[in-house]
C-alpha cells in the first residue's frame, strides 16, 4: 500500500496540471478574500462565507471526482492495472494507496494555496477570525476527502477515461446542481409526517450536504435551516457531535472501499 501511496503522490506532484490547481485556488480564494477588504473582520456565517461555500461546492467535488476516477480508469485503460495484478498486491492495498496518495497531494496544494490567499487578504487589511478560517479550511478538506473517494470508486467501475469523465459529471450534477430540486420533488410526493425523517436521511446520503450543514452549525448559524432541522442542529452543536462526524467519515470510507474492492475483484475474474 505504501509503495502505491508514494508512487501516486510522486506522479501527481510531477504533473503540470497539478500546479494549475495551485494557481486556480490562489486566484479564486484571493479574489474572495479581497471582496471583503472594506469589512473590519470576517466572523460567523456572512454573505462572504456563503460565497466561499458555494464556490467550493461547485469546484471541489467536480475536480475531485475527475481526478479520483482518472487515477484508476487510466491504469485500467492502458493495461497497467493488469500488470500490477501479477504482483503480490491486494486490492485493498491498491485502492487505499491510490486514495492516500491523491488525498495527500490535493491537501498539500490546497493548504499552500489557502495560506498564500490568506496572506494576501491580511495584507489588504482584512481581519479574519481563527474559527472562521478553520471552518472554511476543514469544510474544503472534507469535500476533497469525500468526493475523491467517490471518484476512485467510479474509476473501479468504469473501463475508460471517457466513461470516468461522463459518470463523474453525472454524479456531480446530481449531488451538487439538482439535489435541492430533486429533494423538493420527492418530498412533495410523500406524506407530511415523512418529510422531516427523509430530510435528515438525505442529509447523510449526500456528503456535500452533510459538510455544508456541519459548516453552518459550526459557525453558530444552524437556525437558518428552519424547524425541521431543530433537533438535528441541537445535537450537532453538542459535544457528542464529534463522534457522529468520525463515525460518518469512517463509515463512508469503509462502504466505498468495500464496493470498490468488489468491483475490482469482479473485474479480475473476467
Amino acid at each position: 500500500m505504501w509503495n502505491i501511496w508514494r508512487s501516486e503522490l510522486r506522479m501527481t506532484v510531477r504533473q503540470q496540471s497539478y500546479y494549475s490547481f495551485l494557481i486556480l485556488w490562489v486566484t479564486v480564494l484571493s479574489l474572495l478574500f479581497l471582496l471583503q477588504s472594506s469589512a473590519p473582520s470576517l466572523t460567523g456565517y456572512t454573505n462572504m462565507t456563503g460565497t466561499v461555500v458555494n464556490v467550493a461546492l461547485y469546484i471541489v467535488p467536480l475536480f475531485m471526482l475527475i481526478i479520483g476516477s482518472f487515477s484508476i480508469a487510466n491504469e485500467i485503460e492502458n493495461g497497467q492495472w493488469r500488470l500490477l495484478n501479477t504482483y503480490p498486491l491486494s486490492t485493498l492495498s491498491y485502492i487505499s494507496g491510490k486514495i492516500g496518495g491523491q488525498f495527500m497531494a490535493q491537501v498539500i496544494v490546497f493548504t499552500f494555496s489557502y495560506g498564500i490567499s490568506l496572506a494576501i487578504g491580511l495584507l489588504s487589511g482584512n481581519g479574519f477570525q481563527e474559527k472562521w478560517l478553520l471552518s472554511i479550511y476543514f469544510f474544503t478538506i472534507s469535500l476533497i476527502f469525500f468526493f475523491l473517494i467517490i471518484g476512485v470508486t467510479v474509476g473501479c467501475v468504469v473501463s475508460t477515461r471517457w466513461q470516468a469523465l461522463s459518470v463523474s459529471v453525472i454524479i456531480w450534477f446530481f449531488l451538487i446542481m439538482i439535489w435541492p430540486t430533486a429533494l423538493v420533488g420527492v418530498l412533495g410526493l410523500v406524506p407530511y409526517s415523512w418529510i422531516a425523517p427523509l430530510m435528515k436521511f438525505a442529509l447523510f446520503a449526500n456528503p456535500a450536504e452533510f459538510t455544508r450543514v456541519t459548516l453552518v452549525v459550526s459557525l453558530d448559524a444552524g437556525s437558518v435551516f428552519g424547524q425541521s432541522y431543530d433537533t438535528l442542529v441541537t445535537f450537532l452543536e453538542s459535544p457528542f457531535s464529534l463522534v457522529v462526524y468520525i463515525l460518518y467519515f469512517i463509515g463512508f470510507l469503509i462502504l466505498t472501499l468495500l464496493f470498490s474492492m468488489f468491483m475490482l475483484e469482479r473485474r479480475k475474474k473476467r
